[in-house]
């Protein structure tokens, strides 16, 4: 008798499993980076300078031989520029989103699987963060942008946070 109610108990379990649908987020890695060191011309939307253009390569070498699948950037040239080199390496277009839009790109970003590559802004990067992972994280200060946060998620769909740093030499020395 208990081995018959047993495997009634672990029918009902695969009947249920069944009938749940995957989670898009199982081993989907997603990261999201301030736009690199801009160039100070006076206008509002700058190009990188040397150095954000340096930062912006390493980027792409950070995710070399990654399954990139997906590279988004806000309209601005300055996140264009840093998205460019590792969207050109995995033969992809760079995908605009709307920075003031941050929920409808975390519900996109949902529907993902693979690596992805986000880059915005001081006062947006941080907020995608807390939406994709509960976190309370603050905008950063003006002077930061060497920090890359790497959001993986789980085969229950909770993502775990990793912040790495990447720094680059100045390219006047």
């Amino acid at each position: 008798m208990k081995k018959l109610i047993l495997a009634f108990i672990a029918l009902e379990i695969l009947m249920v499993g069944s009938f749940m649908p995957a989670l898009a987020f199982d081993g989907a890695t997603i990261y999201l980076v301030r736009h690199a060191e801009r160039a100070e011309d006076g206008t509002n939307n700058p190009p990188l300078s040397k150095k954000g253009e340096m930062r912006a390569k390493m980027f792409a070498g950070m995710l070399h031989g990654e399954n990139v699948t997906h590279v988004f950037s806000t309209p601005f040239i300055r996140t264009m520029d840093t998205a460019a080199p590792t969207a050109h390496e995995h033969g992809l277009e760079v995908e605009e989103y709307d920075p003031r839009d941050s929920q409808g790109l975390v519900d996109r970003l949902k529907t993902f699987s693979g690596t992805i590559l986000v880059t915005g802004h001081s006062n947006t990067t941080p907020g995608l963060v807390n939406l994709l992972v509960g976190s309370d994280l603050e905008n950063l200060d003006e002077s930061v942008y060497n920090n890359i946060y790497i959001v993986t998620f789980d085969g229950n769909g909770n993502g775990h946070l990793e912040i790495e740093h990447l720094n680059v030499a100045d390219p006047s020395h």
